[in-house]
């Protein structure tokens, strides 16, 4: 594994309407242009719902969804997060313990469809993400990068 400088990953937020068959439309329009999702997470706001997603590609995808007129997060920009393998030596206690202790909030986290070894890819998005990296490497902690999610994940 890279265990370098590695970049964080860029996540992918789309606001959807909040009723049957959204999710499915614009999942549909990923898979139409080949674009694998790794990781999804959706939250409820009233009328809408915010998925968040680490893709193959996200420029292509944020690209893919914008022309068909979806609404994306961030002023159309995509959010920073990190991934970090999660499993019985690295629980998320660990992990979380370690980023409290730093001082480093966690501001949301779900996790993916990247399975290693008993091993389960966590998304992480924290409050100073430079410095998350930086402190889970200290630690011990695997951090992962968007090469290694794609490789991970066939």
């Amino acid at each position: 594994m890279d265990r370098g400088v590695s970049m964080p990953i860029l996540q992918v937020s789309v606001y959807l309407d909040n009723r049957p068959g959204s999710l499915s439309e614009a999942m549909s329009q990923l898979d139409k242009n080949q674009i694998q999702v790794f990781a999804l997470s959706i939250a409820d706001a009233g009328e809408f719902g915010l998925v968040r997603m680490v893709t193959d590609d996200p420029e292509k995808a944020t690209k893919v969804l914008e022309d068909v007129d979806y609404t994306l997060a961030k002023s159309k920009r995509n959010t920073e997060v990190t991934a970090v393998f999660m499993g019985d030596e690295d629980k998320i206690s660990k992990i979380t313990k370690i980023l409290a202790e730093s001082s480093i909030n966690i501001e949301y986290a779900y996790s993916s469809a990247v399975h290693v070894n008993g091993k389960i890819a966590l998304i992480l998005r924290a409050s100073d993400m430079e410095n998350t990296e930086k402190t889970l490497k200290a630690n011990g902690i695997t951090v992962l990068t968007l090469t290694e999610i794609k490789k991970y994940f066939r």
